[in-house]
């Protein structure tokens, strides 16, 4: 792993002594200048090479990102990106604001890939790492039922709330349809954290680096998952997908997901939450929210 002294003078030399750390994330580290931002990769996972491919692709096409001034690789092993350090207002998003976000996501669902699941870090074509529809969820949602090694009474989620078990089962084959649909190049991790606003509008979409070759619904059920049905029917009709039952699939798969990864009460209350909402658009209704919830260990 990088050493946090040694990513400060890599972040030194790219952006000059009067670099400073601005933060770290789950696969890298980030220093700025003010004006410039540098991201050091904590490990092969970062993906930082694809991510500048993508986002120079993207900046190509009038999509707002951040521009890309360098990326390449330090001492012949510390992978790096360079780009614009951008900033919101604070304002909420608009209606023009998802809509800004659904053209966005329409120019990036039509970028030449192959494959499936997570990009491989290459700077020159999009592929994704796996070779079949399962194993591409997979490379995302390491323990999503059904795709997973995790058996379904022992997923996070079902623990946390005994009666979606039995729907999440006669769901299966529905789950193995989703999944085997075309694939787009999908960014798949639409919380708020990775979209810049300003004056309501979309400033900037971020952060390329769990970017996989999966269905589009995709991206509509993670615009879901964050931001609500209502805004993701909007990022859907301007990127030109349906706000339809492959996106609650996809939305439960997600609910999986941030199940496993919850800390806080109110993050395990909000995967559970979603879930039911997904099976009631997938159903017309959905079983009772749950009285209490497992006691989670400390963030």
């Amino acid at each position: 792993m990088l050493a946090e002294a040694q990513a400060l003078a890599d972040a030194r030399l790219l952006l000059g002594p009067g670099a400073q750390p601005l933060g770290r994330g789950a696969t890298c580290l980030a220093f700025s200048d003010g004006r410039r931002v540098a991201r050091m990769a904590l490990g092969p996972e970062a993906r930082l090479t694809v991510q500048a491919q993508v986002q120079r692709r993207l900046a190509a096409q009038g999509v707002p990102v951040p521009p890309v001034l360098a990326a390449g690789v330090l001492r012949g092993e510390q992978t790096y990106c360079v780009d614009i350090l951008l900033g919101g207002d604070h304002q909420p998003p608009s209606v023009q604001g998802w809509a800004d976000l659904g053209r966005a996501l329409r120019v990036l669902h039509a970028l030449p890939h192959s494959g499936h699941g997570l990009l491989a870090d290459d700077a020159r074509v999009l592929q994704g790492q796996a070779q079949d529809p399962g194993a591409g969820v997979r490379s995302r949602l390491p323990s999503a039922w059904p795709f997973g090694p995790l058996p379904l009474d022992q997923q996070p989620l079902v623990q946390a709330d005994r009666s979606l078990q039995p729907h999440l089962d006669a769901l299966t084959p529905e789950f193995q349809r989703a999944a085997g649909a075309p694939t787009r190049v999908c960014h798949t991790d639409l919380h708020a954290g990775q979209l810049i606003w300003r004056g309501g509008r979309l400033a900037a979409l971020l952060d390329f680096g769990d970017a996989a070759c999966v269905p589009a619904a995709w991206d509509v059920a993670s615009a879901a998952y964050f931001h609500g049905w209502a805004a993701a029917a909007q990022v859907a009709a301007a990127a030109g997908l349906p706000c339809d039952e492959d996106a609650a699939l996809f939305g439960l798969l997600l609910a999986q997901h941030r199940a496993a990864r919850a800390r806080r009460r109110e993050q395990m209350a909000q995967a559970v939450g979603f879930a039911h909402g997904c099976l009631g658009r997938l159903h017309g209704w959905a079983p009772a929210a749950p009285t209490s919830l497992p006691r989670l260990a400390a963030p």
